[in-house]
């Protein structure tokens, strides 16, 4: 029997992948629900999500990324981090993007994940050092699912990755996972490169075979100090990526997830929405991971964090300034006018690098904006999962 894709009932899935898939849902829904009553309310700001990079530690240095290693590395405490757990599930928010660097690099992790049964966890990881013990730990949790982040084929990954066996590594990662019993996805940023062997049946048929129940797909931002930005998708790629999204979700028995655009196909950005902001290693809170600054870092104890979000007004007002923009890509289709918006508010740069020079010198790339050409949904469920469920951050429409 198949694993069903979108009801919540896994019905012909493990008791373990049920339990995940369950957890994953309900708490997207209930964070997006609160969040939505607080906008409706006026209430206290809070977003409906937080994306937290755990640590800037990774046994890979990929081009494009925009995670700066830096000696000696910098990482969230433990403090930090169940201080900001505790201070969201005030808000309902209990579904938390963990991303790096590596996060598994991080020693608490584990402990951080056993000791929040309440919390869900998005565990974005290469999936290069993940073994039977550490997979057998996490499906025991129950609150955890992991993302394995393939960015390409083997020809692919050993060009962006920079060693020559990552991709054999990341899928016997996702294979190892399958078989703990994990409800386990794949990640993948699409670019010019590998479009055209990870936009494909073939490749949704490859990742189901080896045990992943979801996909998200990506559109490349070119970031950090090896940004390649001869390698970012054209407008009719994006177009493209949307029109076989649109397909195969009516057709693939995987999930798959995307962030931006709602049901009817107009583009949409969590951050200006305010759905979801990021916590870099170095406590800096950021708009989204690639635009790299802040208004105000955490203290020891995140226990500012609330007045970060409701009383420093620089995350509302570049929510303010994105959103005017077109709620597609204000970092890709206009960085030049981010800069000096970043400029007049006197925002920290927190990328460890210049990330306003790199702003300043970046060439303006297409966004998910479909500019006149939006392809709405054909899935009822994925119209249903959009509105009232984590896919694509819910909440849309």
């Amino acid at each position: 029997m198949k694993c069903a894709t979108l009801t919540g009932i896994a019905t012909g899935c493990s008791f373990k992948v049920q339990k995940n898939l369950l957890r994953f849902a309900i708490n997207g829904h209930k964070a997006v629900r609160s969040f939505e009553k607080r906008i409706k309310h006026n209430k206290p700001f809070f977003p409906a999500f937080l994306m937290l990079s755990v640590t800037n530690r990774c046994n890979l240095k990929c081009k494009g990324c925009w995670v700066e290693q830096t000696k000696p590395a910098q990482q969230l405490s433990r403090t930090q981090i169940q201080g900001i757990i505790d201070t969201a599930a005030r808000y309902n928010s209990r579904f938390f993007g963990i991303l790096g660097g590596e996060p598994l690099l991080h020693s608490d992790l584990y402990d951080i994940f056993e000791q929040n049964p309440k919390a869900f966890f998005l565990l974005f990881t290469n999936g290069t050092i993940l073994d039977d013990a550490n997979c057998n730990k996490l499906a025991k949790l129950g609150n955890v699912s992991p993302l394995i982040s393939i960015e390409g084929l083997e020809d692919e990954s050993r060009i962006r990755r920079g060693r020559e066996d990552t991709f054999m590594r990341s899928v016997r990662g996702l294979e190892t996972l399958s078989k703990a019993g994990l409800f386990t996805g794949a990640a993948a940023s699409i670019n010019k490169r590998n479009f055209d062997e990870l936009v494909s049946e073939d490749y949704l048929r490859f990742l189901e075979a080896k045990g992943a129940r979801y996909i998200w797909y990506y559109v490349y931002r070119p970031s950090g100090a090896m940004p390649e930005t001869p390698n970012a998708l054209t407008q009719q790629q994006i177009i493209q990526l949307r029109q076989f999204i649109v397909e195969q979700r009516t057709q693939s028995k995987i999930i798959i997830i995307d962030a931006y655009w709602d049901a009817r196909g107009n583009a949409v950005c969590p951050g200006d929405m305010g759905l979801s902001h990021h916590i870099a290693p170095n406590g800096a809170v950021e708009f989204c991971p690639v635009i790299q600054f802040t208004g105000e870092y955490l203290n020891a104890y995140a226990s500012n964090l609330e007045s970060i979000f409701q009383q420093n007004q620089f995350l509302h007002q570049l929510r303010n300034f994105s959103s005017k923009a077109g709620r597609s890509c204000v970092f890709m289709e206009s960085p030049q006018q981010l800069a000096g918006f970043l400029q007049s508010q006197n925002a920290q740069d927190s990328s460890n690098r210049n990330a306003l020079d790199e702003l300043n010198n970046f060439q303006p790339l297409p966004g998910h904006g479909m500019k006149g050409k939006t392809i709405p949904e054909k899935s009822w469920a994925y119209r249903l999962a959009k509105k009232y469920y984590f896919f694509g951050f819910g909440a849309y429409g």
